[in-house]
């Protein structure tokens, strides 16, 4: 069977199908495993590449005009500003919607071994129409500031969305890393007061135990099978 594509080898596996050139050092597989992500920019663009795809799709833009219809209509910083009067954007606090997705796909490639970029923009649709994911509306210039500003520091009770049932989850793909980032600040929030707790702290105690798990005994399982 002629390909359409010159110099390109497709291999049609049942397990997991294969674009193969000569003139290339590697080779696209349609399941991504351990192995396949092992390389830093190819994990970091497989993730991006589905946030893009998540971000341009009609379900995101249909879930933030669910939100604003519930009265999320305005920046929570300067309350006095509408969408009627600037720019208002929906952000992903503390987490940020690359950490959601990371955290998604280490958890899928710990539990079933495979993932696609399709089930990756599946997962961030389900768990933002669950309401899973912590979102605050931000004005535009707020927004920016936020991103450039180290000390910049949005209240939990601020924020909608249930990101403790998120991470309980999702819990095989919380690394070390993000264990810490979300207990500095959960720290962070007790510090400034009034924290509304919705098993807030009880997730918080279960973050070390949980990543260290993923660190040390998912982390080193054998790369041995590779396919779906």
């Amino acid at each position: 069977m002629s390909q359409p594509f010159p110099d390109l080898s497709i291999i049609t596996s049942p397990n997991n199908p294969v674009i193969k050139s000569p003139f290339v050092p590697y080779q696209l597989e349609f399941y991504q495993t351990k192995y396949s992500l092992m390389d830093i920019d190819r994990y970091t663009s497989f993730v991006k590449n589905a946030v893009s795809r998540f971000r341009a799709s009609r379900a995101y833009k249909n879930y933030k005009f669910f939100l604003m219809n519930l009265g999320m209509d305005r920046c929570q910083i300067n309350n006095n500003i509408t969408m009627d009067m600037a720019t208002i954007e929906m952000h992903h606090n503390m987490l940020t919607i690359f950490d959601i997705a990371f955290i998604i796909t280490e958890h899928i490639i710990n539990t079933t071994g495979y993932i696609t970029s399709f089930d990756l923009v599946q997962h961030l649709r389900k768990v933002h129409h669950e309401h899973k994911v912590m979102l605050v509306m931000l004005n535009l210039t707020a927004h920016q500031l936020y991103h450039n500003t180290n000390n910049f520091f949005i209240h939990p009770d601020m924020c909608f969305g249930n990101w403790g049932a998120f991470l309980e989850e999702y819990k095989y793909g919380i690394t070390i890393e993000i264990a810490n980032k979300v207990i500095r600040y959960l720290d962070e929030a007790i510090k400034v007061g009034s924290t509304q707790d919705n098993g807030l702290m009880e997730v918080r105690d279960h973050l070390v135990n949980w990543s260290r798990y993923n660190e040390y005994n998912l982390g080193n399982q054998s790369y041995g099978n590779t396919n779906p």
